[in-house]
């Protein structure tokens, strides 16, 4: 506990004094590691808890950890540090964002470099946004601006190998950099027993739409559109619309005049609210057009929500998850209605096999012997 307390706090001191954190080797030390991604999992005291908003977390402090127990030293910066110089011999750097490039000319030349990649090739991302965007001007004569471009990156080309979450829809997307890249499945900030106990029956009436910001990008817009046609079912809309200020005015009758529609606002996940709402609701809808892997859909999936999505969020077609191939409002419509008529044993079937898959690939153990198998395997460790 001393040694905990002691690294917490040294390290919110280190943060503040020079943007950087470390985590010591286990053992005797055989070199040292960069992790370019988030610090803040590494400045808490032990009765401090990790933010549940994200998976991310957690994973950068089991990346650390995982080299931690194999006798590597970590030093970890946010990847949105720019005035990070490296001056340690660094036998392996990880970068989540942009940061290879400039990194290169400071690290040694036998550092191994891992692009760590959240989500699809940067290139495809923005392409994503930019078409919705264009889809809904066509659609309703409404302009908005992008709200999730990305900065272009290098980050594929100086990497040696690529880390990435995903199926093989969000892979693909890197085939264009020439490099080995390497699924990882994300985890999960909660499990769920399987309800037993939810009528589905009644469930089939109730869905959700759960995600991050760029709510066009994420198919929210498309997801209102189809739900003030269908007011027999209701939708929760669970995530931070309400930053987005120019979206919410052009779907001003959607988000506050429709009565079937209920914006919940961006929500802790491991909140009885949250599970209250998932307890609600045999479906979710997210009609995304770019992801990685969406974390809110795999927590959903552990809780027995089935998945509509399309592809681009990331889920592995095996999981069992209703399809929707370059979702329009109406392919969306038909989407529900069609399964609000599935026999009330069917959709508890299909819950089942989605917990189950949930269970079997996306949780913390999984993602951390996927992890450490890149780190004995390709990187040699």
């Amino acid at each position: 506990m001393i040694k905990e307390i002691y690294w917490g706090y040294r390290n919110k001191i280190c943060n503040k004094l020079f943007g950087v954190v470390h985590l010591p080797a286990q053992g005797k030390k055989k070199g040292d590691v960069l992790i370019s991604y988030i610090v803040e999992p590494f400045t808490l005291a032990p009765w401090e808890q990790l933010s549940n908003y994200h998976t991310n977390n957690w994973e950068c402090r089991e990346i650390a950890r995982l080299f931690s127990q194999k006798g590597y030293a970590c030093d970890i910066v946010s990847s949105r540090n720019k005035n990070f110089k490296p001056k340690k011999s660094y036998v392996v750097c990880i970068d989540t964002d942009d940061n290879l490039e400039k990194f290169t000319k400071y690290l040694p030349r036998n550092c191994q470099k891992v692009f760590h990649a959240l989500m699809s090739h940067w290139e495809d991302y923005n392409a994503a946004e930019k078409r919705r965007l264009n889809d809904l001007e066509k659609r309703r004569g409404i302009r908005l601006s992008p709200h999730r471009q990305l900065e272009p990156s290098k980050n594929a080309e100086y990497a040696d190998f690529i880390t990435a979450f995903g199926n093989k829809t969000i892979l693909d997307t890197f085939n264009k950099c020439g490099k080995s890249v390497y699924y990882i499945p994300i985890s999960v900030v909660k499990q769920f027993d399987f309800p037993e106990q939810k009528d589905f029956g009644e469930a089939r009436k109730t869905y959700a739409w759960m995600g991050g910001g760029g709510a066009v990008l994420k198919g929210l817009d498309l997801t209102l559109e189809a739900f003030r046609q269908m007011p027999e079912f209701d939708l929760h809309v669970c995530g931070p619309v309400s930053a987005e200020k120019d979206f919410v005015q052009a779907f001003k009758e959607e988000l506050e005049k429709t009565p079937n529609i209920h914006v919940r606002g961006r929500m802790e996940v491991t909140s009885q609210e949250y599970t209250d709402i998932l307890n609600k609701c045999a479906a979710v809808v997210y009609p995304t057009a770019a992801e990685g892997s969406s974390g809110t859909i795999v927590l959903a999936m552990h809780a027995g929500v089935i998945p509509i999505i399309s592809p681009e969020t990331g889920i592995w077609e095996r999981s069992g998850y209703i399809p929707l191939i370059n979702p329009t409002v109406q392919s969306i419509i038909k989407t529900v209605r069609d399964f609000s008529k599935m026999p009330e044993n069917e959709i508890r079937a299909l819950s089942k096999k989605i917990w189950d898959y949930a269970r079997e690939q996306n949780t913390r153990e999984t993602y951390s012997a996927a992890y450490r198998n890149i780190i004995e395997n390709v990187l040699k460790l």
